[in-house]
């Protein structure tokens, strides 16, 4: 059976952080299923989410070439099969770093335009929300970084994409009393986005 690829695109200024070890589990499940797994670590690589003149779209032309570091950050995910892009939710949207990631590599010409070159791809968000889904729910955010982000995958021309949402993860919500048992809990729940890849697969 040939393997599959998997590239995670995580953004998060701490090491140590939450995020980092939800990407570490997640990344430990992919190998033990038997993907080949690569990764960007978008603060630790020093990525300049500045778009500037030289990464903005020109509507007139499609083959612009772009800065050094677009078209090396976007050829690293021509081989790629899945791609999985891990963040905390802050403002209820994206931290800058990701969005600047989004806006310059996944450019017009690259990522859509005459060209859908993500099309063919798999991609999975997971959204670590530091509240309870209850009030995610309530206020309507859920619903609108689904729709947020389903709409860009649908103008990438990606078929097969997916938001998944780890609640809680400041846990102080929801009367947790048991912290080690919850993170535990987001730990699987982070797995089970890298298993349901192979059902996908099978299916």
């Amino acid at each position: 059976m040939k393997l599959n690829n998997i590239y995670f695109i995580w953004a998060h200024p701490r090491s140590d952080s939450l995020t980092a070890q939800v990407v570490n589990e997640m990344q430990s499940e992919a190998v033990r299923h038997g993907y080949n797994v690569s990764s960007l670590d978008l603060y630790r690589s020093d990525f300049d989410p500045i778009l500037r003149v030289e990464d903005e779209p020109d509507w007139d032309n499609p083959q612009k070439i772009y800065s050094e570091e677009v078209h090396r950050l976007f050829n690293e995910l021509e081989d790629e099969d899945t791609l999985v892009l891990v963040f905390p939710v802050w403002w209820y949207s994206f931290p800058a770093i990701l969005k600047g990631y989004l806006e310059r590599v996944w450019n017009y010409g690259l990522a859509y335009g005459d060209e859908n070159r993500l099309k063919d791809k798999k991609i999975r968000w997971l959204a670590l929300v530091g509240g309870s889904q209850s009030g995610f729910i309530k206020y309507g955010w859920e619903k609108n970084m689904t729709d947020y982000i389903n709409g860009g995958m649908a103008y990438l021309g990606v078929e097969d994409a997916k938001i998944d949402f780890l609640y809680n993860t400041i846990g102080v919500e929801e009367g947790i009393t048991d912290g080690e048992a919850h993170y535990h809990k987001l730990f699987a729940e982070a797995r089970e986005v890298i298993s349901s890849l192979r059902e996908t697969s099978e299916a």
